[in-house]
Order: structure tokens, then sequence, then C-alpha cells
């Protein structure tokens, strides 16, 4: 079985191994900011030493429309917004998590049990498997596509 998004669309940048990529881990509260102010950011600085005053905005917009054409066509990644930390023993099955750590990839979980030595495993969607103690904390996500 494939992860899906609670709409029951595949999530854009799912990779083989049932990782998603995502962008977007930037956010003030539950307001996520884009990443893709990052490269108009720097386009918009580059531009600044030209001395044409009207130069940066272009330029910023051509930075974000470029970063834009990058996670949709080029390398997918899905935006997500960061929700709470949790220990990996509150996962359930169909939960959206970091596996490793506050930023990067994304997976959904298929299956939690208990194993030996007080630990836990954590299958999920992909075939991936994870061993983690219960205690480990994850971060929850939701993946916006």
């Amino acid at each position: 079985m494939t992860a899906l998004l609670p709409d029951g669309r595949t999530p854009r940048g799912l990779r083989p191994n049932g990782m998603v990529r995502t962008t977007g881990f930037a956010q003030v509260g539950r307001v996520p900011i884009s990443s893709g102010v990052w490269p108009a950011l720097a386009c918009l600085l580059a531009a600044l030493p030209f001395g044409v005053l009207w130069l940066p905005l272009p330029c910023a917009a051509a930075g974000f429309i470029l970063w834009e054409v990058w996670i949709h066509y080029v390398q997918p990644c899905s935006r997500a917004v960061n929700l709470d930390s949790v220990p990996a023993s509150e996962l359930q099955p169909g939960d959206w998590f970091r596996p490793y750590g506050g930023i990067g990839p994304a997976a959904q979980v298929a299956l939690t049990q208990p194993a030996p030595g007080d630990l836990l495993h954590v299958w999920l969607h992909g075939g991936r498997e994870l061993t983690l103690s219960p205690n480990f904390r994850v971060r929850r996500v939701r993946l916006r596509d």
C-alpha cells in the first residue's frame, strides 16, 4: 500500500521507499513561511549592487518562480507544516511524521508493534522499518500537497 494524504491523493515528492521529500519547515507558530522566501531574498540582494532601483523586485520574483519550478517539476517536494512533538509510542497508523528530526523527509506510519528490549517497531508505507525507543520524540507533520 502506498502513502496517501487524507484526501486520497499521493503526496508530491513520494520516493519508492515511502519517504516524502518536504519543504516548508520554517514557520511561526502554526503559520508556515514559504521556503521560497530564501531564493527570493538571495536574488533581491544579488541585484542590489547593480544600482538600478527597479531591478531587485523582478529579480526577487524570478528567484521565487525558479524555486516553485524546482519543487514542482525538477525535484518534487510536498509542502509541510510541523505539528506537535510526541513520543514514538503515540504514533498511530496513518500518522505523518518526520523520522529524522524537525526537518527533512516525512513518512506515514503503516503499523507499530512493541519489540524485544523495550523498543518499538514502526513500519512505514513503502516498506521501510524503523526501530525506536518508545520515548524517542518525533515531530508530527501535516503535508499540504
